[in-house]
Formats: C-alpha cells, sequence, structure tokens
C-alpha cells in the first residue's frame, strides 16, 4: 500500500517537474528575485571565506617585492563594497551586482599574490577554476555568472598570458581552463534549472492548496487565513463580511444539469472577480463565496447590490442567475464563527425578503 503511494507521489511530482513553465515575464522576474533572496546567505558565507582566505595569503606570504599598494585597495574596497551589497540586497539585481563586485575584486586581490610568486603561470589555472567554481552556486542567472567569469579569467591571466602561451605543455593548459570554464557553466546551469524546478512546483503544489480548481479563485482555505488576519485588524479597520449564496442552484444542477451548475458557479466568480478586485474573495464550496471588504458599511452595501444586479445581467444556457448576499461587520471582541453566523442569518433574511438581494445584520 504505502509502495503504491510512494510510486503515485513519483509520478505526480514528476509530472509537475515536466509541464510546469513560467506563464509570463512577470512570474519569471519573481523567480530570479526568490532565487536570489534563498542564495543570499550562502554568498554572505562565501564571501567571508574568500576574504578569510585572501587575508592568510597575505599574512604568510613569502618574503618577496612588495605588494601593490593601490591593487591592495582596490581589492579590499570591492570586497567589502561588493560583501555589504550582497549582505542588504533584497533582489536579484543587487544580488548579481554585489557578487560580481566582490569576486572581480577577490581575483584581483588574490591576483596581487600570484605575481610575486617565482612561477605565477603555474598558480594562474587553479586559481581561475577555484574562484569560477567556487561561484557558481550564488549566480542565481546565467548571464551575470558568464559576464563575471570572463572578468575573472582576464584579471587573474592577464600578465602571464604570453608564459602560457609559449609553454610545452599549452594543449593541456588550453584542455584546462576550457574544461574549467566549460564545467562552471554546467554547474551554473544545472543549479538554476533545480532552483527552477523547485520554484515552479511550489507555485502548483500553493495553487493546489489555496485556489478553486473550478473558478479559479482563492479557495476556502484560503479565505478562512485571510478572515483571520482582518479580524486581527478589526480594532482599528472596517471591515465587512459578504456571505454570497447563488438562488436555487440545486434546482439548477436537477433540471439543466452538473456541467451548466459549473458554468454558473464559474460566471458568478468571474463577476465577484470583476466587481470585488480591490478586496479580498474566494470560494466558500458548493454554491457559497465570501468577500472580506475593507472600507465603510455604505460601500460595503454598494458592493453586495453591485454584485446582485451584475449577475442578475448575466444568462448562462438562457437560464437566468441571482445571488443572494448577507453581510455582517467584523468586531475584534466577536469569533470569527459568530460574524459567520451573523452573515448567515443576514443571507437567510435576503432568501426569505425574495432573493436577488442584501441584507446587513449590525
Amino acid at each position: 500500500m504505502y509502495k503504491d503511494l510512494d510510486m503515485q507521489l513519483m509520478h505526480k511530482i514528476r509530472s509537475l517537474e515536466r509541464d510546469v513553465i513560467f506563464r509570463d515575464r512577470s512570474e519569471r522576474w519573481l523567480f530570479w528575485h526568490h532565487s536570489a533572496l534563498n542564495l543570499r546567505h550562502l554568498a554572505v558565507c562565501l564571501g567571508i571565506v574568500g576574504f578569510a582566505a585572501w587575508t592568510l595569503s597575505r599574512i604568510f606570504a613569502q618574503p618577496g617585492p612588495p605588494f601593490d599598494v593601490a591593487e591592495t585597495i582596490m581589492a579590499v574596497a570591492g570586497m567589502l563594497i561588493g560583501w555589504t551589497t550582497v549582505y542588504f540586497s533584497r533582489g536579484a539585481v543587487t544580488h548579481s551586482i554585489g557578487c560580481s563586485v566582490f569576486v572581480t575584486a577577490l581575483a584581483l586581490g588574490l591576483h596581487g599574490d600570484v605575481v610575486r610568486t617565482s612561477n605565477p603561470e603555474f598558480w594562474t589555472i587553479p586559481l581561475g577554476i577555484v574562484i569560477t567554481l567556487g561561484m557558481v552556486a550564488v549566480f542565481a542567472d546565467y548571464y551575470s555568472y558568464f559576464i563575471c567569469n570572463m572578468i575573472v579569467w582576464f584579471i587573474i591571466a592577464r600578465n602571464e598570458v604570453d608564459l602560457l602561451l609559449n609553454l610545452q605543455d599549452l594543449n593541456w593548459i588550453i584542455i584546462a581552463i576550457s574544461s574549467g570554464i566549460t564545467l562552471g557553466f554546467l554547474l551554473n546551469y544545472l543549479f538554476v534549472q533545480e532552483r527552477k524546478k523547485v520554484f515552479l512546483v511550489q507555485r502548483e503544489l500553493i495553487k493546489l492548496a489555496f485556489k478553486d480548481a473550478l473558478t479559479g479563485i482563492d479557495n476556502r482555505r484560503s479565505l478562512m487565513e485571510s478572515m483571520q488576519d482582518h479580524h486581527a485588524r478589526a480594532a482599528t479597520d472596517d471591515f465587512y463580511l459578504l456571505l454570497i449564496d447563488i438562488d436555487d442552484f440545486k434546482r439548477v444542477n436537477d433540471t439543466l444539469g452538473h456541467d451548466v451548475g459549473d458554468q454558473v458557479l464559474v460566471a458568478v466568480a468571474a463577476v465577484i472577480d470583476r466587481c470585488a478586485q480591490m478586496h479580498t474573495f474566494g470560494r466558500l464550496g458548493g454554491e457559497e463565496f465570501g468577500v472580506i471588504f475593507a472600507g465603510e458599511e455604505g460601500a460595503a452595501c454598494a458592493l453586495a447590490q453591485r454584485l446582485c444586479e451584475n449577475v442578475a445581467k448575466s444568462r448562462i444556457s438562457t437560464h437566468a442567475v441571482t445571488i443572494s448576499i448577507g453581510l455582517s461587520k467584523f468586531y475584534e471582541t466577536v469569533s470569527l464563527a459568530d460574524i459567520f453566523r451573523t452573515a448567515d442569518q443576514g443571507l437567510y433574511e435576503a432568501k426569505r425578503q425574495g432573493k436577488n438581494r442584501y441584507v446587513l445584520i449590525s
């Protein structure tokens, strides 16, 4: 039994991973932003490690020619600026800029160590590979990593190009550098793809958890969580619950069929979405919907009236549809259950008075 459930779960996850794609540019940008926020702590920690490694390289450097003071100042300033930018970054752009500045400055600082050694061309390749592979995981996008990768290799190898080209093992050098660059690009691509896969699967799971499958609006769970949030602010702000019920919905299902019933639910949800888009709303279940209105009593009643009128104007399969609405105000001292009960009383009264209307119970 458990094995079958595990197989079903794995099959569903693979299906989500295969099918999900970005819906639009805004969602793609949200992914980059989300990735940058998740990578910030890793980038900060790796920055500390990189700065510590460079500091130790200077402390334990062998006696030799003096270090280039201007280059050292630029390296230290760049690492501090880059690290600070990453630490305080809250978006993809500032994160990429901070990482690029830090890695460039680190390469500049380590280059100052390499040129003082007796065999700088020996250290150029491993140092370049270590830096470019070490920064693979902290870049949220391909383009920033590509640009930074090229800058690092330019800084590390700019004074040793002639020496490297004249070595007898030139073929091996070319293979080593090319392999390091290729491996870095491949790892960065794989990391980005894995983050993308996780992000999109999370999006689908959130949609399943908080969206109504039929109408596409928030479901009961999402609406109830929003009600709790609004109830906590009821002492300082005015909120009203609009409890909406489709009139004679059972008769629609029985006479016209469940397909038409589903069309009615979708149509009513579309009207609510259009009229109450500035407020929180969702489907509570069956033919019941809810709207959490933020504002004064008169405006809440006006919205309820507008909802009744707009639904009454719509016809699904030549069938006239109407709704009844019960309203109740949020009070900090009144429980959510009682607020619901009051709205339900208003809904019952609206039905009793002839339907296609709203009733406020204060």
